[in-house]
């Protein structure tokens, strides 16, 4: 039998030289700590988003319960007024209608403290949720950029560790751009 040379074919793709191969586990890196640090924001900021409305929220109760005391108020002063019991001295009846108008007016001013505090607390959740979706942005390109980065390593095609670093650039410019928001 006659030995049969078997040709492989080789790669006909220039030599990759390991400096590049370097490079692009930097690269990665540094896009891996980026992606690290969004995600890290966007969850805060998911987390403080939700703990302002709730707040909000409790804040809104808050205001209804007092509305609804107010209202009962009202109308057991309006039932004094239109209907006054007959044994009852009229100068204590005067003073029972000056307790109720003042708990009125009382509740009137807790209100609007109420209504401020919780449009406070829904504006601080708008915020919070705007940087969420900020640093959100900013992770979403960071991953695309490392997967191109570590398919450019794998395939050992410097195309897309160039296209990594476009795409992780745009990302790393949305990281800051939402941490100048904070």
């Amino acid at each position: 039998m006659a030995d049969k040379k078997i040709e492989i074919e080789e790669d006909k793709t220039p030599d990759f030289p390991k400096r590049t191969n370097q490079l692009i586990a930097l690269t990665a890196l540094i896009l891996a700590i980026c992606a690290t640090f969004s995600s890290l924001y966007a969850g805060a900021n998911a987390s403080k988003g939700i703990l302002a409305q709730s707040q909000a929220s409790d804040g809104w109760a808050y205001y209804q319960a007092k509305s609804i005391k107010e209202e009962l108020y009202k109308m057991q002063l309006e039932s004094l007024q239109v209907d006054p019991p007959d044994n009852v001295d009229p100068v204590k009846l005067s003073v029972l209608e000056q307790k109720y108008q003042q708990t009125i007016d009382r509740y009137d001013g807790e209100q609007a403290e109420i209504r401020k505090a919780a449009n406070q607390k829904e504006l601080e959740r708008d915020h919070f949720l705007e940087l969420n979706r900020g640093f959100a942005g900013a992770l979403t390109y960071l991953q695309i950029a490392i997967l191109l980065t570590s398919l450019a390593g794998l395939m050992k095609q410097i195309y897309f560790w160039y296209a990594g670093i476009a795409i992780g650039a745009f990302g790393i410019f949305n990281f800051v751009q939402t941490m100048s928001m904070v």
